[in-house]
């Protein structure tokens, strides 16, 4: 099985943090299964380091990078790959994605909402950009989870304290995050959800699934392994519906149409 993750620029904009995540997939994934990641571009330099982190605050240069995701999503598709995660809190491009590839997309928002369902009553992201929040509540809102969320949390910290937690030197990261912890409880969370996808890695890699009995999420692991079985139930002839505007798959004809309308 080939699996294709797709992050944003920070993948490859922050040292050491594509190979956490690659890291952090070998500890689960099973024999024959390949994981690829990458970022909206394979590549790094000032520009990825100038945007990272910072395009989620304005709609316009976020729509950019979903534009450049849907490329990738097709591209996936058309190199063989069985199925692509996009591990993006805010499920970029995930609808758009499902109505143009055949193979199953999960998205990293979706999953984890999902999951804490079955963990506990309420869950809380926990994130550190305070200027996302409308992309939050959107992603909430948009799968009908508003009675399972409590408030999204934000921890007092910057992506410099991300980029020490990546490079091991975690102290101030895992204060912040347990200083956040305590405010999701005191709002009604039980289940605590790892928002910008890096939060997930260092607390993986520093071993922590609970807090004070509320369960911190893994994504990681039931993003992976849901998407095995997506996988499994195309093989089963089971897959996404094709009705509605969310769902229908465009006409090839219709499709290569719009893309020679647009070509430059």
């Amino acid at each position: 099985m080939r699996i294709w993750e797709q992050g944003l620029v920070a993948t490859y904009s922050m040292p050491g943090y594509k190979e956490l995540i690659e890291e952090h997939y070998r500890a689960f994934q099973r024999p024959g299964t390949v994981i690829e990641v990458h970022g909206v571009k394979d590549e790094s330099g000032d520009a990825a380091s100038k945007v990272a982190g910072r395009v989620v605050n304005y709609a316009y240069l976020h729509r950019m990078h979903d534009a450049q995701i849907l490329k990738n999503v097709l591209r996936a598709e058309k190199e063989g790959f069985d199925a692509i995660l996009i591990g993006v809190l805010q499920d970029s491009g995930l609808r758009e994605a499902r109505s143009i590839v055949d193979i199953p997309v999960l998205g990293y928002g979706e999953v984890s909402m999902l999951t804490a369902c079955t963990l506990g009553e309420k869950f809380s992201f926990i994130c550190i950009n305070p200027q996302m929040d409308q992309l939050v509540q959107q992603t909430i809102r948009e799968r009908g989870m508003e009675s399972r969320a409590a408030p999204t949390t934000y921890m007092q910290c910057g992506y410099d304290t991300l980029t020490a937690g990546v490079a091991g030197r975690t102290g101030p990261f895992l204060e912040a995050f347990e200083a956040a912890a305590q405010r999701a409880l005191d709002n009604g969370a039980d289940v605590l959800l790892p928002g910008q996808t890096i939060i997930a890695e260092i607390l993986w890699k520093a071993g922590i699934t609970r807090f004070r009995d509320a369960a911190v999420l893994d994504p990681r692991l039931p993003m992976l392994r849901m998407i095995e079985l997506m996988v499994e139930m195309r093989k089963a002839g089971i897959s996404v519906c094709r009705r509605g505007f969310y769902w229908a798959k465009p006409p090839a004809e219709l499709f290569d149409a719009m893309q020679e309308f647009y070509r430059d």
